[in-house]
């Protein structure tokens, strides 16, 4: 492992909601560590766990959620920190992109007035050159006609385009991290595709760290250096992306790997599946969650929470009491 300070570490963090009825623990233990200019991959099913770390790490989880552990940006804590302090991080240090634009975006603000004021209230610029700084990040991501859309409101856009202004506003200020929870969810496959190629772009030019939210394990694979694989709000693989998408230890890893989709499959073959469904929010069980629909479980898998472990040389992990077979 490399002797480099993290950009970003993240340890033993947990996100519970203990005000739910029944309580709900949506994270537990989660630990990573990114360099800087780096990008990680936190990938899963819905529910689990994935926005709720991007959430977590700059201060953004809903009102009611206890954070626990530590997560350390630039070898300063988050977790306690001020809200004044989180608000000068996000934005100028760290940018955070949402899964729906539409909701993000203020609908009563045009975007010129978004771009400039994410940007005024992080750097002394007048009017003017906060003007001109807007312009040049709309077409830094590749907005037409970026003058025109200065002065429109986001209804006015098409998903697309409201998805890169998104964008331009968490990038307007500079910062060193940018997180990105499932930026192309909502977003037709021509547009994600287009979306994608920016984040490939964007991260060779401006050397950003990324975390990138994904259900798509080919998605984080074209984008990201490591992956993390979460499963019922635990780690349950970690490793180099190669590594992981190549010869995936776990057997949940393995699954989604055949469920995603990829230029190589036949056409007009059907996705393959996992069957049944994650524990419900607040079922804490005795073994490994992933247990109920693993085709390798044995008694052992649902009496005993196995430990995320190394298994080969390079830092790749994983939780399992028999993880598969290296290729």
């Amino acid at each position: 492992m490399s002797a480099e300070a993290p950009l970003l570490a993240v340890l033993g963090v947990g996100v519970s909601f203990p005000g739910a009825r029944p309580p709900v623990r949506a994270l537990a233990d989660v630990e990573l560590r990114l360099l800087a200019g780096r990008s990680l991959g936190l990938v899963g099913e819905s529910g689990a766990g994935k926005s709720q770390l991007a959430l977590a790490i700059p201060g953004l989880s809903a009102p009611g959620a206890v954070v626990e552990g530590s997560i350390r940006f630039c070898g300063e804590e988050l977790i306690n920190a001020s809200p004044a302090r989180l608000r000068a991080l996000r934005g100028r240090h760290i940018g955070f992109i949402a899964q729906d634009p539409q909701a993000a975006l203020a609908p009563h603000l045009k975007v010129g007035t978004q771009l400039t004021e994410t940007l005024r209230s992080h750097h002394a610029l007048d009017a003017r050159a906060a003007r001109a700084a807007a312009l040049q990040m709309l077409e830094r991501v590749q907005v037409p006609a970026p003058a025109a859309r200065l002065g429109q409101y986001p209804h006015e856009l098409s998903g697309g385009l409201r998805q890169r202004v998104s964008i331009a506003i968490a990038l307007i200020a500079s910062p060193s991290l940018l997180i990105a929870d499932e930026p192309t969810t909502a977003l037709d496959v021509t547009v994600e595709a287009g979306i994608r190629a920016l984040f490939l772009k964007l991260r060779q030019e401006l050397k950003l760290a990324l975390v990138l939210v994904s259900h798509d394990l080919a998605v984080v694979g074209g984008l990201c250096d490591e992956i993390l694989v979460l499963y019922a709000g635990r780690v349950v693989e970690s490793g180099p992306a190669a590594a992981v998408l190549k010869d995936p230890r776990h057997h949940y890893t393995a699954a989604l790997a055949a469920a995603s989709a990829t230029l190589e499959a036949p056409l007009g073959l059907p996705l393959a599946t996992i069957a049944g469904s994650q524990p419900a929010p607040g079922v804490e069980l005795a073994g490994c969650a992933f247990a109920p629909r693993c085709p390798a479980a044995a008694a052992r898998c649902h009496a005993e929470r196995p430990p995320l472990a190394s298994v080969a040389a390079g830092g790749a992990r994983v939780a399992c009491h028999f993880p598969r077979a290296s290729a």
